[in-house]
């Protein structure tokens, strides 16, 4: 996350945030299916495989007047 105020006057100020996950957007998978859950089975087409995966870059940015 980066921050930065700007005074407007002495009494207000205006801050800045931006904060960016995954910055660089790499492919991030999740844990390959283990077939322990007991409504698994080792006969599971998904058995070890990778289905999933985390979410990829996200930016969000605020502004805030305070006064």
């Amino acid at each position: 996350a980066l921050s930065r105020t700007f005074p407007v006057t002495e009494a207000h100020k205006i801050d800045f945030r931006a904060e960016i996950f995954n910055v660089f957007n790499h492919a991030r998978f999740l844990n390959p299916g283990s077939g322990i859950l007991p409504t698994a089975t080792m006969n599971s087409p998904a058995f070890g495989q990778i289905t999933s995966a985390r979410d990829p870059r996200i930016m969000q940015f605020a502004l805030k007047y305070s006064f």
